[in-house]
């Protein structure tokens, strides 16, 4: 028996890594959150990489809500969306706050947030072969003083969508960025030092959550 793979993981290239190992995969056919390819240090470069904003002529252009696939064609897509509740404003805050959403996006609301999500994975259901592994990282996050556990509504919609929630990673970090840039005063949620990659297949889900 080789080495065994464990559910926390310390680094984006340790959880990828290990999520190719158990499901087989050699190289994703599509991450189409590529940004500047930071995830992939190290490790087979997709196939096809996309972004709604792309950062040069290699990688395509399209939103994860309307790709250019036909039905039933992919069999894995590697998806890191935004996870952050910035506001409609969050761009114009003055400088040194809302560090993490303008550094990697934001929403404007959780109930934006949830439309991109929901939209998303109805278009991977569309593009994704029968079997195909769907990697959706997330992570939960705080806003307005209320806890969003975004991974709970992401596993229900994907359930309800038709996809098998099969496995789940927890990604473990040792630091993390302030996102008001600067200590608070009153704490009133544990700080997230954790993200989650969740792994799904297309089948039906073979667990009755009802």
């Amino acid at each position: 028996m080789g080495k065994i793979i464990k559910s926390v993981v310390y680094s984006n290239f340790e959880a990828i890594q290990s999520i190719m190992e158990l499901y087989k995969i050699e190289v994703f056919d599509l991450d189409c959150t590529y940004s500047k390819g930071a995830f992939w240090k190290n490790l087979p470069i997709p196939i096809v990489r996309s972004d709604i904003e792309p950062l040069d002529d290699t990688i395509l252009k399209a939103d994860s809500r309307n790709l250019p696939f036909e039905n039933d064609t992919l069999h894995s897509i590697m998806f890191d969306p935004p996870f952050n509740i910035g506001g409609k404003n969050y761009k114009n805050n003055k400088e040194g706050s809302s560090i993490i959403s303008k550094r990697f996006g934001a929403y404007a609301s959780f109930e934006e947030l949830k439309e991109h999500y929901k939209s998303s994975l109805i278009e991977f259901n569309r593009i994704l072969a029968k079997n195909g592994i769907l990697v959706f990282k997330c992570q939960d996050t705080v806003s307005g003083g209320k806890n969003h556990f975004s991974h709970l509504f992401v596993v229900q919609t994907a359930i309800e969508l038709g996809f098998y929630p099969r496995d789940l990673f927890v990604l473990v970090a040792n630091t993390r960025i302030n996102p008001y840039g600067s200590v608070w005063k009153n704490q009133e949620h544990a700080r997230k030092y954790h993200s989650y990659f969740l792994i799904f297949e297309k089948k039906p889900c073979r667990v009755d959550y009802n």
